[in-house]
């Protein structure tokens, strides 16, 4: 897996659209989300269409089996969170970000007979879900104050958003955080991707790789010194606090290196 210097992924297959903006990325954020359907053909088609009211797209779109689609080069913009907050500033998200779009259809609502309902409160069969390796039922605040149903992600999905952050992260240094749609939405609270079932923790933890040759500090964040901690996307109160809820200090996941209690 290679970038060329236009900023083509040399393992992906090409579908470039024309919902994008030719200006420089200064690709600073990886920003991880999910498509909100249950196909890869369905999410390209959106991001093709140019005539499409709410015109949109993302650097990347990755299917369950671990196809990448890159509609965009890394040296340009895509339209993927242009509403984006992002150390306290709104407005320019895009252009210093490369979105990634992870196939995967979202929160559902199981009904009483056992089958599922969509975040459009559709009923869904279970060959729509078959793709999809069981659920993980989860709370978010912000979709219902009773537990929902995450879609799990494939393990040949997970491998290929896992390799494709690793390469983006060798090829272009300036690359300093890697967040969810859900930490640069902290005003509307309307995206929550790419949700409870996605291993977010462990491809933020990738900022401090060895392999990658980075600075193991990266992948650090700092949290308060009280019993309750917040965890940060890097090492300072200048940056954002990250959706991980809140932490004890006898929480295992400093034991692995997740945070530091400062």
């Amino acid at each position: 897996m290679q970038f060329d210097q236009e900023g083509w992924l040399n393992e992906a297959r090409r579908r470039e659209t024309g919902n994008r903006s030719t200006a420089r990325n200064s690709r600073r954020v990886v920003v991880l989300h999910y498509t909100a359907g249950y196909d890869l053909d369905s999410a390209v088609d959106h991001f093709l269409n140019t005539n499409a009211e709410r015109k949109a797209s993302a650097h990347f779109v990755v299917d369950v089996d671990g196809d990448i689609v890159q509609m965009v080069s890394t040296q340009e913009v895509s339209w993927h969170a242009g509403r984006g907050v992002y150390r306290g500033q709104s407005g320019g998200f895009n252009g210093k970000s490369i979105g990634i779009e992870i196939v995967n259809p979202g929160y559902h609502f199981r009904r009483t007979d056992g089958t599922y309902e969509n975040w459009r409160r559709q009923p869904v069969s279970a060959a729509r879900l078959a793709p999809f390796p069981g659920m993980t039922e989860a709370t978010d605040p912000w979709v219902s104050s009773n537990p929902v149903f995450w879609p799990n992600f494939p393990s040949p999905q997970i491998e290929a958003v896992e390799n494709l952050v690793r390469e983006l992260l060798a090829t272009y240094p300036s690359i300093e955080d890697i967040v969810s749609h859900r930490d640069v939405d902290p005003i509307q609270k309307l995206r929550v991707d790419p949700g409870r079932a996605f291993p977010m923790r462990h491809i933020r933890m990738l900022l401090a790789d060895p392999e990658g040759n980075r600075d193991p500090a990266a992948g650090r964040v700092a949290v308060s010194a009280t019993s309750v901690l917040f965890v940060r996307g890097g090492p300072g109160t200048g940056f954002d606090k990250l959706d991980w809820g809140r932490l004890r200090r006898d929480d295992a996941r400093f034991d692995r290196g997740a945070g530091r209690a400062d």
